[in-house]
């Protein structure tokens, strides 16, 4: 199987004088990029950072931090980045010896469990007060900043109808008032939904705290639909884009342009379908050829493998180090499933890194070789912005695994973008590859459907408070309407009707408050196919599906499951909300072939085309030892879903649907015995309700606003 190759050119970023009044480091300067936004941030509420990969959007971020009293509360969507940005803010406050010494601290669900435990307090709410009073520069994730400013972790009761208790400003203000820029790092892999829920914390704050709070949105692709929101309610905002501002040149002419990206051979092989197991087969056949000689020919080069499934990571992992390691090569993995001391650990030991989504945003490698899949267009300039960063090798090469009718689209259609052996700028090529992707769907009017809904409710918490924030309510309001196209008080009636037709529906209304949406399927497992983790580490939370179509597992009793990672000192607060404990024991050859199944005639639902709460689903996989208990368990809870009457394959081309999409096969009574793949389809959680946001246009219906 022979490649198409091509070669990208050197990035180089133009600096400028040290702004007046910043003092840096000896033998620093800024990139144009940095000073317009430390300049941008003093004159608009929100900025956009569209810098390139490996320009220092990270600096940009925290100058204000490091050269002026200015507090922090960034967020990171994934731990490994957050772990990673942690280190870069200790590097700059040792480079800028800030006068004011701030104090810096990183937060995710199981420090702050740690935290609370270890100082003997008696809520989240304390651990997050005592925190962030401590922490002038705090490092998080966006799902605590989405339920701080949604009203939770407060103690309340319910008297009678009416919710008693803390006010619903006893948090959120403590919070912003500590905190004058937040920071949103790699925004761009949210999406619609994640952006609404955003787009109503920043009204929150804008309407409750004292002006001058400034957010920062550090995105290679700024969201246009976020822009949206920000133009119809007001908010002024600008976008430090330094590609039109030809801030970027590819061949410098003077001194002051500073290398940010190295020259890279990029390689598209041919012939590959677009299944996991092509890529899969690929590193294989190539394990030795091509990975193993570029390791040998290029001594103390490092190198990575970033690919969208867990399974196949962890298979192939074996696999090279059987090739590797007797040659004295590392071999780590870096996965949702991988223990947290090898994760810390493996970026900084391995020569080769295997990986999935969590080492796809952020992290400062430095490698020079890449093998990659890529999902989308996104994901794949995301995944290929991973090498190139650093200095110090002397060859830079990657293999991009795409289906063969994108290599013919880039390569071989009329009008093709790309030649066989040329080289191209990267912006040129960014676009090339944007253009060329497939449509994913942005799911654009969830925020008007289902991100009002969360709107509504904060709403209503609002105007209680009016003795503190006279007209807050009302200005919330009339800036939500404006910006999502919406009018709050159907939104109200749309909930009230939802929540009367049925109790369990107050899960629908849940899950349209939820950052990421809930884990209605989570199981808790243990791990027993890595003998050298940590015991401890071992117990984890993963979803179903993942489980069934990959691992080889075994049933475990919940109790017993509790016992043994008590035993080991692991909190088991999630646990105890998790569908079942399972032992995996092993990786499926060949990926499982297995089905939802409603022992019912399912049609009238899906032709409802609504969100529902159903009970009684259950599960048909014919291998897979505990199946049948598994199925009690899933058909005992009642999950928030959606049904359509089209298959899978049908709606993931029509719709556009991203790869990791929560939709799966289902089957009824009266289509359980065809074998051929499943006339419905199924979605769960937050899918659900972006599945019924583009279908519910498709059937009329005679309360056809009506979301559930």
């Amino acid at each position: 199987m022979s490649n198409y190759c091509i070669t990208l050119k050197p990035v180089y970023s133009q600096t400028v004088p040290t702004p007046e009044g910043v003092k840096l480091p000896e033998d620093w300067s800024l990139s144009w990029h940095q000073a317009a936004t430390l300049e941008a941030l003093r004159n608009y509420d929100v900025v956009f950072n569209t810098a390139m990969t490996g320009d220092g959007k990270s600096l940009a971020a925290y100058l204000h931090a490091m050269t002026s009293r200015i507090s922090t509360l960034a967020m990171y969507p994934t731990n490994e980045l957050a772990r990673d940005q942690e280190k870069q803010v200790h590097n700059y406050k040792d480079k800028f010896q800030p006068k004011h010494d701030p104090q810096i601290y990183r937060l995710n669900a199981a420090i702050l469990e740690d935290f609370i435990i270890t100082n003997k307090l008696p809520t989240k709410q304390s651990g997050l007060i005592n925190l962030s009073n401590q922490a002038e520069i705090l490092l998080t994730n966006p799902d605590i900043f989405h339920y701080i400013h949604d009203f939770r972790y407060l103690r309340r009761y319910k008297k009678g109808d009416k919710l008693k208790g803390e006010n619903a400003d006893k948090l959120f203000r403590k919070i912003d008032d500590n905190y004058n820029l937040f920071i949103f790092d790699e925004f761009h892999v949210f999406s619609s939904p994640q952006v609404a829920s955003i787009f109503n914390a920043i009204l929150l704050i804008k309407h409750t705290t004292t002006p001058g709070k400034k957010f920062l949105f550090l995105s290679a692709t700024p969201s246009e639909l976020l822009q949206e929101f920000l133009t119809r309610s007001g908010i002024s905002y600008k976008i430090i884009n330094p590609v039109s501002q030809n801030a970027y040149c590819f061949s410098p002419t003077n001194d002051n342009w500073r290398q940010i990206s190295q020259s890279i051979t990029l390689n598209f092989p041919k012939g590959l379908e677009p299944s996991m197991r092509s890529s899969y087969d690929w590193l294989q056949e190539n394990a030795k050829s091509v990975i193993l000689k570029f390791f040998q020919d290029y001594p103390h080069s490092k190198g990575a493998i970033i690919l969208n499934s867990i399974a196949a990571v962890k298979k192939l992992k074996s696999y090279f180090e059987e090739i590797f390691e007797p040659l004295g090569f590392k071999v780590r993995e870096n996965t949702g499933l991988t223990g947290e001391t090898e994760k810390a650990e493996s970026v900084a030991e391995a020569d080769l890194l295997l990986g999935t989504s969590t080492i796809d945003v952020g992290v400062d490698f430095r490698i020079n070789f890449l093998v990659f899949e890529g999902a989308d267009a996104g994901n794949f300039i995301q995944r290929f912005g991973r090498i190139g960063r650093h200095p110090g090798f002397p060859i830079y090469q990657a293999y991009a695994l795409v289906p063969q009718f994108i290599v013919e689209r880039l390569f071989e259609v009329e009008s093709h973008p790309l030649r066989d052996g040329e080289n191209y700028d990267r912006v040129t090529f960014t676009e090339a590859i944007r253009l060329h992707y497939p449509f994913v769907n942005e799911f654009r009017q969830y925020p008007k459907r289902w991100g009002a809904i969360q709107s509504a409710c904060m709403h209503q918490e609002l105007k209680p408070l009016s003795s503190q924030y006279p007209e807050t309510a009302t200005n919330f309001k009339e800036d939500v309407e404006n910006a999502f196209d919406v009018n709050i008080w159907h939104k109200y009636k749309q909930i009230t009707q939802c929540l009367e037709t049925s109790k369990k529906n107050k899960k629908i209304i849940e899950e349209a408050r939820s950052f990421r949406g809930s884990s209605q399927l989570d199981c808790a497992i243990y791990d027993a196919t890595n003998p050298n983790e940590a015991e401890h580490e071992r117990f984890k939370i993963y979803n179903l599906p993942g489980i069934l179509s990959n691992f080889i597992f075994e049933w475990m009793n919940k109790a017993e499951f509790m016992r043994q990672a008590e035993a080991f000192g692991v909190n088991t607060t999630r646990i105890q909300e998790t569908l079942c404990c399972l032992r995996l024991t092993g990786y499926r050859d060949v990926r499982e072939d297995w089905r939802f199944y409603y022992p019912e005639d399912i049609s009238e639902i899906a032709a409802l085309g609504k969100v529902h709460v159903l009970q009684g689903l259950e599960i048909y996989q014919p291998h897979g030892s505990g199946i049948n208990r598994i199925s009690d368990a899933v058909s005992n809870r009642g999950l928030v879903c959606f049904i359509s009457d089209r298959d899978r394959t049908y709606l993931r081309a029509k719709l556009g649907l991203p790869i990791h999409f929560q939709a799966y096969p289902l089957a009824d009574k009266y289509s359980s015995s065809d074998r051929r793949l499943p006339p419905y389809t199924i979605a769960f959680g937050k899918s659900a309700l972006l599945l019924e946001t583009l279908l519910w246009y498709w059937k009329p219906k005679k309360n056809e606003g009506w979301i559930c």
